[in-house]
Parts: structure tokens; C-alpha cells; sequence
């Protein structure tokens, strides 16, 4: 069986002035996130508005076999469906339809992540960004229904077919070459149940990238020098949608990160989150100027390579048609000196006449290998375990070179055979995810993700900056905390 596709990145941030650029920027990344975090709320009908933390939800969907979506106080959300005619989930910020982008004090930024898992019967989809504007000169009602479309759960991305005007083709917005649209719709509205007329706009990016920043204000911007009026925004929302013209769609489209908020300082772009297929993401050879995405002991998932060798697909969970002489590189820390075991989940149903092996390969040296990997199918994944030889402490390149014939691989489980505790390797700061502690006392102001003046936070030196969050508001989430002109985002979970 032949499997999917990934994304790593960096996000570009905004500095306070107390802690490196490169600190924040470690920390801040959210194209390795796997997991979700805070409160959640799972909604099952087929029109539930709500939300959660500081952010708008609304899940929709025309008949499904079954159809849900999980939202979590972060932002993220996991939206899950089975035969749907069409199928949306989104999360963001809801606005009073007051104010127009420029009159927001900062610029609209979205960030996302996403995972495709088993998407199947999909004839069109959107995933990005998608919100309304209203009180638009010219336009019918009003009324604006606008999309970015950065990537889509099919392989295909949107044509022309989403517009019955091109405005613009190859037009550089926000570091992305995008195609612009407008279309004139009739259907339901904000504003009312009855089906009203309407214009959308769409912004098509020209190619897919599963994680990315998208600056909302920046795309409008760019509509208005194209000749499309700008109105009073009702909302911007991280958006995963897709459809069939006969059949249902089917699948799982996860976003272990999706946030919404209003930029007050230096804006990050797009340019700060692309696919490891274009030369923007392409990594350095330095295993010290990678984040490590895993840590022995513990588990590494093999689609979160950082490097690749081949053309070998990825599922988001696993990789792929992997053939003989692909490799995929991963930026590591070992925790101590020693040996270790590795346990490799894998899975080959072909009876070719050659066995498949892989060898792991630390900065250049082999220290360990798995041969004769074959299963019931491939989709049968079973447990194969070897031995390294003694490794040390510290950041490594793992290398994971396959040989023989095609194999499927999900993850590898490394765990202590015989270790010096007394080696124990600590991350420096700039390439750790931990908390940020200050080097002098602070006063700070602290904000919400839209905007929202939250007070004032006084923080000592040497404490954490994320420990006297918690302690002030007694919420896990994004906050802005600004110091003068300065603003930074600091994650808070508990």
C-alpha cells in the first residue's frame, strides 16, 4: 500500500527584548506540533456553532455517514467525517462586523497545521483561512464571503471553476504566489436564514503546504489594489472544508495547530512555514541548528523527517512506498551515554524474493540494523526490535537508510539497555522547548489573542514567564505579552 505527505517548519515570531530571537523562535514552532492541548469540546451535529477558550467554532456538514469534530481551548481542532456531502469544520476569531482590517490595530494572522489521515472521495476542498465582510461597496447585500486556500484535502488544488472572474494570476501576497477570484453566489448568508446573493473572493495559492502563517490583512490588502472593496469583518477562522458532487467524502483532517489573532508588532509571513519540498525549508547539515524531533529514550514517528532521500510518500502517521536506497534524517537527542533498544513498527506484504532492512546511521556511523521485515500485508504492521551500539550524549543526526525491497514504517520506540545516568544531556535553551524564565524584574502588559487588554503582570527575575501566566489568569492558552513597544506570544498549558 502506497502512503501520503508532511511538513516541518519554523514560525517566525516577534521578540520582547528578554530572551533571544532564537529562544522564541524554537519555542514558538508549531510545525513539529503532533498533539493538542486545553480543554476541549466534542460537537456531533450537523450545524453546532460554539466556543471554547478565547476562540469561535462552527462545525457543518450536508448527510454523513457519521461526522464530528474535537475543538480545544489552544485553537486546534480535529475534524472527522465519514460519506458527507460536504463537510466543514473552522475555528478562529468572531469580530463585530465594526471594524475593517486596517482599523484592527494590527494585522489578522492565521497559523495552522494540518494532518491528513485516510482522506478519501473528495472532488473539492479548502483549507486555510474563510470569513465574511460586510457593508462592501458594490457588492450584492454587501456582503463578502472570502477564502486563502493554502492547501486542500485532495490532490488537487481549487481552478477556476471557484470564480466566474479571475482577477489576477501569480500575484505575490504575503511571501506566496496566489491566483485571486471573485465569484457571485446565491445561498444562505450571515445575517439571515433566506438564501441571499453575494460575492466571494478567494485567494488560490499556487501550491500546497500542509503548515504556514497566513496574514489575512495582508491578502485583503491585495484585493483592494486589485479592484475588490473591502468591508467591516464578521470573522477569520482557520478552515478545513471538503465536498463530493455524488458521492461522500471520508477521512480525518487534524490541526494539532490553528490560531487566530491580531499582530500589534513586527508580523510574521508566510515565508516562515513551507513544505520541506521547497528550497525555503531545506535543512542545514548542522544537527545543533535543527530542533530535535526526537529524544532517547522515547518514540520517533517517521513521517516527521527533517531530510529526505527519495520520492517515497507520507501518510502523516507513516511513510510509504519506500524503495530500496531512500533514507529519512531526523535531528535527535540522546539523553545519556549507551546503548540502546529500538523497536521499529513496520509493515511489507510483498512476496518478492528479497528481504528489506533498515540501518540506522548516527552522523555518518551505523549502530544498529533490522533485516527479514515482512508482515501479512501492508497495512499488517508488526514489531521488529534491534540493539545500538553505545551512543553519546548529546545531539545527534539520525540517519534511517532502507535496503532491499519496498517497506512501510510507522514509528521507532528507543528505550535505555545500558545507560550512565551520570551523562544526562541537557538541551541549551536555544533549541528546547521549555519554559522562559526572566533575566530582571518585569512589568508587563498581557493581552488576549484578540487583542483584548487582559492587565498588567509583574515578574520576577529567574521565574517562569509561563508559570506566572498560569498564576495570574488561571487559563492555558496563547497570550500576548508586550514590554514597551514589544510583543511576544507565550503558549500556556497546564
Amino acid at each position: 500500500m502506497k502512503k501520503g505527505y508532511f511538513s516541518v517548519g519554523t514560525a517566525a515570531l516577534l521578540s520582547l527584548g528578554l530572551f533571544t530571537s532564537q529562544t522564541l523562535a524554537q519555542t514558538e514552532s508549531f510545525c513539529s506540533a503532533t498533539g493538542h492541548s486545553g480543554t476541549s469540546k466534542t460537537e456531533t451535529g450537523s450545524y453546532a456553532p460554539g466556543s471554547i477558550g478565547q476562540y469561535d467554532y462552527q462545525l457543518w456538514y450536508d448527510h454523513a455517514t457519521s461526522a464530528s469534530a474535537t475543538f480545544y481551548s489552544d485553537g486546534s481542532m480535529s475534524c472527522k467525517f465519514s460519506g458527507a456531502g460536504d463537510y466543514l469544520c473552522r475555528s478562529g476569531l468572531q469580530f463585530n462586523s465594526d471594524k475593517t482590517y486596517d482599523q484592527m490595530g494590527g494585522d489578522i494572522i492565521a497559523e495552522y497545521k494540518l494532518v491528513k489521515k485516510n482522506i478519501s472521495g473528495v472532488d473539492y476542498s479548502y483549507v486555510g483561512v474563510y470569513g465574511w465582510m460586510e457593508g462592501v461597496q458594490g457588492a450584492p447585500n454587501g456582503l463578502v464571503e472570502y477564502y486563502v486556500v493554502d492547501n486542500t484535502l485532495s490532490q488537487w488544488m481549487p481552478g477556476d471553476w471557484v470564480g466566474n472572474k479571475k482577477v489576477a494570476e501569480n500575484v505575490s501576497i504575503d511571501g506566496g504566489t496566489y491566483t485571486v477570484y471573485r465569484n457571485t453566489r446565491t445561498g444562505p448568508a450571515i445575517g439571515g436564514n433566506s438564501d441571499r446573493e453575494f460575492y466571494q473572493y478567494f485567494s488560490i495559492r499556487n501550491s500546497m503546504r500542509d503548515c504556514g502563517t497566513i496574514n489575512v490583512s495582508a491578502h485583503i490588502k491585495k484585493w483592494k489594489e486589485l479592484g475588490l472593496a473591502d468591508g467591516k469583518l464578521y470573522e477569520a477562522k482557520v478552515l478545513g472544508e471538503a465536498g463530493a458532487n455524488g458521492g461522500g467524502v471520508s477521512g480525518e483532517a487534524d490541526f494539532p495547530h490553528a490560531v487566530v489573532y491580531i499582530s500589534n508588532g513586527t508580523t510574521p509571513t508566510s515565508s516562515a512555514s513551507t513544505n520541506p519540498t521547497s528550497s525555503a525549508s531545506t535543512p542545514t547539515s548542522s544537527a545543533a541548528a535543527q530542533t530535535a524531533v526526537g529524544t532517547l529514550p522515547g518514540k520517533i514517528e517517521f513521517e516527521d523527517y527533517q531530510n529526505k532521500d527519495g520520492g517515497f510518500t507520507n501518510g502523516g502517521t507513516y511513510l510509504g512506498d519506500i524503495e530500496p536506497g531512500n533514507w529519512a534524517e531526523y535531528t535527535v537527542n540522546v539523553t545519556y551515554t549507551g546503548t540502546y533498544t529500538f523497536e521499529l513498527s513496520a509493515a511489507r506484504g510483498d512476496d518478492q524474493d528479497r528481504t528489506t532492512s533498515i540501518d540506522l546511521v548516527v552522523d555518518g556511523t551505523n549502530v544498529g540494523t533490522i533485516s527479514d521485515i515482512l508482515t501479512d500485508g501492508w497495512d499488517d504492521y508488526k514489531s521488529f526490535t534491534g540493539v545500538t551500539t553505545s551512543l553519546s550524549a548529546g545531539t545527534h543526526t539520525l540517519r534511517v537508510e532502507f535496503t532491499g525491497g519496498y517497506v512501510n514504517v510507522d514509528n521507532i520506540t528507543f528505550t535505555e539497555k545500558d545507560v550512565d545516568k551520570g551523562s544526562k544531556y541537557e538541551p541549551p535553551a536555544s533549541i528546547r522547548n521549555v519554559h522562559l524564565s526572566l533575566n530582571s524584574d518585569k512589568d508587563l502588559q498581557v493581552f488576549d489573542m484578540q487583542g483584548r487588554n487582559l492587565g498588567r503582570l509583574s515578574v520576577a527575575a529567574g521565574a517562569s514567564l509561563q508559570d506566572a501566566l498560569f498564576a495570574r489568569f488561571h487559563k492555558s492558552g496563547i497570550y500576548l505579552v508586550k514590554q514597551g513597544s514589544k510583543m511576544t506570544r507565550v503558549r500556556v498549558t497546564r
